[in-house]
């Protein structure tokens, strides 16, 4: 378990920076940060709201960037050129077995270039 500062919630955690910046510890974002397991943006802003100085240089903190889109998925409408792919009614099976039957199992083209990649 982690210790108890960091398990604190929003209110609890900026009661416990007011007595910790009363104590004349340094305070700065990184510190703040560390000491309460939070991230640079949020020790910013908890240290804005209780009225605490900080210096120019952590404006940078003031504003989170914006999220990264997610990759989008390749879909499966590329050609398969491996001899154990085959297409059926346009989606990619993998052949196991040739031997009594046609065995066929569906997997994605993603996991296939993903094992691919580690094997290289």
């Amino acid at each position: 378990m982690q210790p108890r500062r960091y398990r604190m919630r929003q209110r609890q955690r900026r009661e416990s920076a007011q007595a910790w910046i009363r104590s004349g510890s340094a305070v700065t974002v990184q510190h703040y940060a560390k000491r309460y397991g939070v991230d640079r943006y949020a020790a910013y802003d908890d240290l804005t709201a209780l009225g605490f100085a900080l210096p120019d240089s952590a404006r940078q903190w003031a504003q989170r960037p914006p999220a990264t889109p997610c990759r989008t998925v390749e879909r499966a409408t590329l050609p398969v050129h491996d001899e154990w792919w085959i297409m059926l009614d346009g989606r990619p099976f993998f052949v196991l077995t040739l031997d009594s039957g046609l065995h066929l199992r569906r997997r994605s083209l993603r996991h296939v270039r993903r094992r691919d990649a580690a094997i290289r």
